[in-house]
């Protein structure tokens, strides 16, 4: 069983409000909500439109979904946690419950398109690799005709700073953006195929790319994006040690 791409889909959206807001401490308290509702809605609008683009290769209600992310929504807790020290319970916001699991954007995106499968949501450096891992497996195991594998990430000030080994800041000083990525992997329909190999050298890594004429290039996050943009074979690998894994698009 081959698994293919069938579609895919990306988007950005500005962060500078966002973190203005942050900046402003207390005053900035009242856009908290508005920001998180406008990361849910372009995360369901990026699903959308992968979704659209398949027409004709998926059902919907049978469809699986996996997200995946870095930092998840960890800045509806960061808020929450400055509000209950500096200001107490009365200050929380009862909507921000609604989003602080990171599954909470795959709930809402199923619900407004209708996605009906299995869902899950997977956070931490290489949660893009492990999704799309997931995914292909799920296929090739015959437990899923079609799956949605997104991903989505919003860092706040605290994140692109504090945590050294994440998504971090441009290497030139501006703010960074939030992205959101979808594609949809189906079985045996038209479209470039992708698979993943376990536990491999970069010798193999070589040889794979050699033999599916394909650019060789580093992982981590922007995974699905790479995938997502890619027209010619692909070969992009994860990890940094001598056995390392690899996504292949040929």
């Amino acid at each position: 069983m081959t698994v293919t791409r069938v579609a895919g889909a990306v988007m950005e959206f500005g962060l500078a409000e966002y973190w203005h807001a942050r900046q402003r401490g207390k005053e900035g308290w009242d856009q908290a909500s508005a920001f998180t509702r406008e990361l849910s809605d372009c995360f369901t609008a990026t699903v959308g439109k992968a979704v659209a683009q398949a027409d004709g290769h998926l059902v919907c209600m049978d469809t699986e979904f996996v997200a995946a992310t870095w930092y998840g929504t960890s800045h509806v807790g960061e808020l929450m946690h400055e509000q209950l020290r500096d200001a107490g319970p009365k200050w929380l916001n009862p909507e921000q419950f609604l989003y602080y699991s990171p599954h909470s954007l795959l709930s809402a995106a199923a619900l407004a398109l209708g996605i009906g499968g299995a869902g899950s949501t997977l956070v931490g450096p290489d949660a893009e690799l492990e999704a799309l891992a997931h995914a292909v497996r799920r296929i090739r195991s015959g437990r899923a005709t079609s799956v949605v594998v997104a991903e989505y990430e919003a860092l706040t000030p605290f994140a692109a700073v504090a945590h050294p080994d994440g998504p971090g800041l441009p290497d030139d000083g501006t703010l960074p953006t939030g992205h959101a990525t979808a594609l949809v992997l189906a079985a045996d329909k038209d479209g470039p195929a992708i698979t993943v190999r376990r536990g491999i050298d970069e010798a193999e890594a070589q040889r794979l790319a050699e033999q599916h004429g394909a650019a060789l290039s580093q992982g981590g996050p922007g995974l699905l994006r790479t995938l997502a943009e890619a027209e010619t074979p692909t070969v992009v690998l994860s990890g940094e040690c001598d056995h390392r894994d690899a996504v292949v698009l040929s």
